[in-house]
């Protein structure tokens, strides 16, 4: 069999799990079609897939709102809570405090324990409104050496990172902004690669 009956073999297969799959819970996300692809190509092998599937990391990104300002002495016990809860699941990342009381939260790591942590998070009676801004696979962690990283930040630093997150689907290059903090200078450039 030639290269090309190969790929076309591939790009059949795929093709058929795709329309099997459409309008269902299991129809592939962007990284899975990645994946798909990169096989389809013959650039990796079906194990190659499988590997980085079962290895994925979940990127599930949030806003929230305090229901009211948290002390200095509540912040530690938040952080020591969630740091202690995601060393026990596996999870990395991120939680920046607005002095305004707002909330953004990276939770990065196996897709099951992630998504129930945010549906633990959703029913924590410290914030309200929370909103969803990504939920997407990738290869790789952005925080792996933080079970919670942490950031307050004042008003307009928070305002430019809400700004600049919730307008990313538009498809805005990285703004010039005056955030220097390297943990959120790492969250916005993963964030703009998604």
């Amino acid at each position: 069999m030639t290269e090309l009956q190969d790929e076309a073999q591939r790009r059949r297969a795929i093709a058929l799990a795709i329309a099997l799959t459409a309008d269902t819970h299991l129809a592939p996300d962007q990284y899975e079609f990645d994946l798909l692809e990169s096989y389809a190509q013959g650039e990796r092998t079906l194990n190659q897939v499988l590997l980085e599937l079962d290895t994925r990391v979940q990127h599930l990104l949030y806003r929230s709102q305090a229901v009211e300002l948290l002390t200095a002495v509540q912040l530690t016990e938040l952080l020591e809570e969630s740091r202690a809860w995601n060393r026990a699941h596996g999870i990395t990342g991120l939680l920046c405090y607005g002095s305004d009381g707002h909330f953004v939260q990276v939770l990065e790591g196996p897709a099951h324990e992630v998504h129930a942590l945010y549906v633990k998070i959703q029913r924590d009676k410290r914030h309200q409104n929370v909103q969803l801004l990504s939920n997407k696979a990738a290869s790789s962690r952005w925080f792996t050496d933080w079970q919670m990283a942490f950031v307050e930040t004042d008003a307009p630093d928070f305002f430019w990172l809400i700004s600049y997150l919730e307008a990313r689907e538009h498809n805005l290059v990285m703004p010039q902004i005056p955030i220097t903090e390297p943990l959120l200078l790492t969250l916005l450039n993963q964030f703009s690669r998604t």
